[in-house]
C-alpha cells in the first residue's frame, strides 16, 4: 500500500510540475540507463538487460501476460534475442526523480533481422518506473507498445 501511495504521489507531483530535474525535461542519469538498456539489447545480452531491473520488477510486453522478476525478464529477452540480430534505440522524452522513485517516458525504434524471414521494424513508446537500489537506479515497472497497427491475420 505504501508503494502504491508513493507511486501515486510521484505521478501527481510530475503532473502538476512539482518536481523538475533542474529545469530539464529528462534526467541525465536516467537517460544513461536508457542508453545502457539499448546497448545491452543491441549486443544480444539478456543477462545485462535483466540486471537493469529490480529483483521484484514487473515487465509488461504487449499482447502477453506480465512477467515478474529478473529470471523471467531475462528469459523473455533471451527468447527474443534468439530470433536474430536486434537493434534498439530508446529516446527518452521526459523523466523525473522524487526521492527513491522516478519515471521515464520515451519513444523507441526497434529492428530485428531474423535468422530466417523478413526483417521486422517497429516504432513505439514506453514508460518505466524506476527505484533506487543502493546507489543505482533500476527499472521496477516497464511497459511498452507499438505505434504500428497489428499485421493482418494469415489468409485461410
Amino acid at each position: 500500500m505504501r508503494r502504491i501511495a508513493g507511486l501515486a504521489g510521484l505521478v501527481a507531483c510530475a503532473v502538476i510540475g512539482g518536481v523538475a530535474a533542474q529545469g530539464q525535461k529528462t534526467v541525465p542519469e536516467l537517460s544513461k540507463l536508457a542508453a545502457d538498456f539499448s546497448a545491452a539489447v543491441t549486443a544480444g545480452n539478456a543477462a545485462k538487460v535483466a540486471s537493469l531491473y529490480t529483483a521484484d520488477a514487473t515487465f509488461m510486453p504487449p499482447n502477453e501476460a506480465a512477467i515478474r522478476g529478473t529470471a523471467g525478464i531475462q528469459g523473455w529477452f533471451q527468447k527474443q534475442m534468439d530470433q536474430g540480430a536486434a537493434k534498439l534505440t530508446l529516446s527518452p522524452t521526459e523523466s523525473r526523480i522524487s526521492g527513491d522513485l522516478a519515471f521515464e517516458v520515451g519513444n523507441y525504434t526497434f529492428s530485428l533481422k531474423p535468422k530466417t524471414g523478413q526483417p521486422i521494424n517497429d516504432t513505439g513508446k514506453y514508460i518505466v518506473v524506476l527505484r533506487k537500489d543502493g546507489a543505482t537506479w533500476k527499472i521496477s515497472h516497464d511497459i511498452f507498445n507499438s505505434d504500428l497497427p497489428l499485421p493482418p491475420p494469415p489468409a485461410k
